[in-house]
């Protein structure tokens, strides 16, 4: 996992991907509970700054440094609290998402927003970026003993 892009393939992201979809296409229908809600907080919140730096990443055709991994979070947990908190940029986020499935859907239909219900305690899934920041991290440092990548990610040299 030392490609440009390859966060998106850990074992980590792939779960918070499918919590998402069975979540949100499966669980809230049938029980739209507070907890059906906090659990697509929880995986959106880990999942999106592994999206950041992989898209980032893909784009500059190299792994990302400490500043972007901390960007990443930062911008993360800033947006996310932002669509909670603040009126206006919640409604644009709905309609942002909203017009992102509508042009997914193939311009059929309605032009909806999606709803965001926006409960300040859902800011309590914040620290959950930490995790994010520790599958990054491990990811970068665990290359294969002999890899090429070793040489180059590795924080400590190991003998030869």
């Amino acid at each position: 996992m030392n490609r440009p892009g390859d966060l998106l393939l850990s074992p980590w992201a792939l779960v918070s991907v499918a919590v998402i979809l069975v979540n949100d296409h499966v669980l809230k229908g049938a029980f739209g509970n507070t907890m059906t809600g906090k659990l697509s907080d929880v995986a959106g919140v880990f999942l999106f700054p592994l999206l950041l730096l992989s898209v980032l990443e893909v784009l500059r055709r190299k792994l990302a440094g400490r500043a972007a991994i901390a960007w990443s979070i930062a911008v993360t947990g800033i947006g996310f609290a932002a669509v909670k908190t603040v009126s206006p940029i919640g409604d644009a986020y709905e309609w942002v998402i909203g017009f992102f499935r509508w042009t997914a859907g193939g311009f059929r239909g309605e032009l909806l927003p999606i709803v965001v219900f926006r409960d300040p305690s859902d800011l309590w899934v914040l620290p959950i970026s930490f995790a994010s920041y520790l599958v990054v991290t491990h990811n970068r440092t665990r290359a294969p003993q002999g890899a090429p990548e070793h040489e180059v990610i590795s924080p400590v040299p190991h003998p030869t």
